[in-house]
């Protein structure tokens, strides 16, 4: 063939084909777009909104220029600080996660922002002192911080190394994940696990066992999980316990207070059955059956016994997992019972209402306030608990002897493996990130604070409970 005319073809053929990849492009960076935005039920065009007037806070304006602000007040390892900043994503903030990235004279913290961010949003520097001139400096990526007056907003803490701490973990993981950097840096902490864990996705299909069998095994493991991953925050095995109850029971016990109920895929109806894996002395004390009666008498009982200054659990309003919401109601009602009104509570979310996906941004980076632009939210305080590289580490492990963190056991077979390889493919470019080692795996750990005697005050108490 001719070759003056094989070169018009050629150039057709590259001509089509790079046509062919930049629509292709095109396509994806369009369907990534909608895919992030669909991860928010909220408008992240709007103002994050809270109320520091009743916490105690200290609140100061200052001005921001040029990305540098000057801090009035410093803030030590006992205060919670943040800056209240109005930002504003790029148009690339809209494919690539925003972030401001804030920087002392030595160190720098980085804060992710949700796609499209614009409005008021809370940059957490609590572990971040500032430099020798008192400023921080701010630098946005995909994200904008124009010239304004920011607003410092602080709290002082008491050390948590001076209280005795109880934690009040729905799950076996949800300590370690929300909390896990907090109870290991004090040896006085006890850990009390509600549910065995044996409800949930089946990880274990695979298995040649029926599937009530695969999920009695599965609550074993987890069970054990509970009360063997504290040892490695050095949480002594006297002070762990787990109460036995059966995963995502908690509502039919909370709607039928003296009526016990079954495993909901194991069908066991013997309370022992996770319980008598325990090896504390507190475990003796534990009582009844698997009824909502019997669940607020052992929280009543374990308050007696341990007499916490602070107990760590989830904030009903804020958390969308039935029994992370009930476990803390329970909690409510057996700390009234018990007539506790000395100490706080330090409130967490791991399933953020509004938001699966929150906190936002990658390992390593902080937590800041959740977003929230609807019905206030209640607290006396905020506290946000440093984490050290080398605590974050041992934050991951931590989570990774969690077996119900791992992957599904289906990861053993050829067609499992590509099914789950073609599921994170799939994942990272929608940007649709659930897991806890991103998102646990943190600089700190952030809960709202309440004082006891508080909950006493029923329009208080509902405020914290939310919707049921």
């Amino acid at each position: 063939m001719d070759e003056s005319r094989q070169m018009p073809r050629k150039k057709h053929i590259l001509l089509f084909t790079v046509l062919a990849v930049t629509a292709a492009i095109v396509w994806l960076a369009v369907w990534a777009v909608r895919a992030r935005s669909s991860m928010y039920a909220y408008d992240t065009r709007r103002d994050h909104v809270y109320d520091f007037r009743r916490s105690g806070a200290i609140v100061t304006d200052l001005p921001l220029r040029d990305g540098r602000v000057v801090l009035s007040r410093r803030h030590g390892s006992d205060h919670t600080a943040f800056l209240k900043v109005d930002v504003d994503a790029a148009w690339s903030g809209r494919l690539f996660q925003p972030r401001i990235v804030i920087a002392g004279e030595k160190r720098s913290v980085t804060q992710y922002l949700e796609h499209g961010a614009a409005g008021i949003r809370y940059l957490n520097i609590s572990s971040l002192p500032p430099d020798s001139a008192g400023g921080l400096t701010l630098r946005g990526k995909y994200a904008a911080v124009r010239d304004q007056t920011v607003q410092l907003v602080m709290f002082r803490n008491p050390s948590p190394g001076a209280m005795k701490i109880l934690v009040v973990a729905p799950h076996p993981d949800d300590a370690e994940i929300a909390a896990y950097g907090l109870y290991s840096d004090n040896r006085r902490s006890h850990i009390v696990t509600v549910t065995a864990g044996d409800a949930g996705p089946n990880n274990y299909d695979e298995i040649s066992l029926a599937k009530a069998r695969q999920y009695l095994k599965k609550g074993q493991l987890r069970t054990w999980n509970s009360i063997t991953v504290p040892l490695l925050g050095g949480i002594p095995s006297e002070q762990i316990v787990n109460l036995g109850f059966f995963d995502a029971t908690l509502a039919s016990m909370y709607r039928s207070r003296s009526l016990p109920v079954r495993g909901r895929f194991t069908q066991a109806s013997d309370i022992s059955t996770f319980r008598r894996q325990n090896v504390s002395s507190l475990g003796c004390g534990l009582t009844g059956g698997a009824d909502w009666h019997s669940l607020v008498a052992n929280l009543e009982y374990l308050l007696r016994q341990i007499g916490p200054d602070a107990i760590v659990a989830p904030y009903p309003a804020l958390d969308k997992h039935p029994d992370h919401k009930l476990s803390s109601i329970a909690l409510f009602e057996a700390i009234r019972k018990a007539g506790m009104t000395r100490g706080r509570l330090y409130l967490y979310t791991n399933h953020f209402v509004l938001n699966a996906y929150y906190p936002y941004g990658e390992a390593g980076s902080a937590v800041t306030l959740p977003p929230n632009s609807r019905k206030p939210v209640y607290f006396d305080g905020i506290y946000s608990h440093a984490l050290s590289h080398d605590k974050q580490v041992d934050k991951l492990f931590a989570l990774e002897a969690m077996n119900d963190l791992r992957l599904d056991t289906e990861w053993r077979f050829a067609g499992g493996a590509v099914g789950l390889a073609i599921a994170s493919l799939k994942r990272d470019a929608s940007g649709k990130e659930k897991s806890y080692f991103r998102s646990a795996v943190r600089s700190n750990e952030l809960f709202f604070v309440v004082e006891i005697e508080n909950l006493y005050n029923e329009k208080i108490l509902n405020e914290i409970k939310g919707e049921l």
